[in-house]
């Protein structure tokens, strides 16, 4: 076998045309993540969560919290003083149907008026979530 001499390994040209071809295959297979739907389910578990304290608050201590439901926002209210306000962005857009677009319950862990359901949707896709709450129990459930 003879050996040639200059050919010992490869060139950085040589080198980065292979990785710049690797790197191109890899953007082709490897799908695109869509972060949108990342935030819908980060926006829909935070309002469960919220619903949850709301609940747990009126059960142990007693506090007179409710959520106001709005198209593009929702509000934690004590009173008439609004607590925290939580905007959907422009992306999203929250459908319910409870009685007042309001959310409060009883001593018990029961909706104090009505059962109901959100649903929030991405407008970009139209996937959406589901938070159910269920009338007589309280129990809040979340399908996506």
């Amino acid at each position: 076998m003879r050996k040639y001499r200059g050919h010992d390994g490869l060139t950085i040209i040589e080198l980065i045309v292979v990785i710049g071809i690797l790197s191109l295959l890899m953007s082709m297979v490897f799908p695109k993540i869509d972060s949108n739907n990342y935030k819908l389910m980060e926006i829909a578990k935070t309002l469960k969560d919220d619903i949850r304290y709301i609940r747990y608050m009126k059960m142990t201590e007693g506090e007179n919290l409710r959520i106001l439901l709005q198209k593009s926002k929702y509000s934690i209210l004590e009173g008439s003083k609004k607590v925290r306000e939580v905007n959907l962005g422009n992306n999203f857009s929250l459908y319910q149907n409870f009685k007042d677009s309001q959310i409060a319950f009883s001593f018990n862990g029961a909706p104090s008026t009505s059962g109901g359901t959100i649903i929030l949707v991405n407008n970009t896709n139209g996937k959406a979530c589901e938070i159910t709450v269920v009338p007589g129990t309280g129990r809040i459930l979340l399908k996506n």
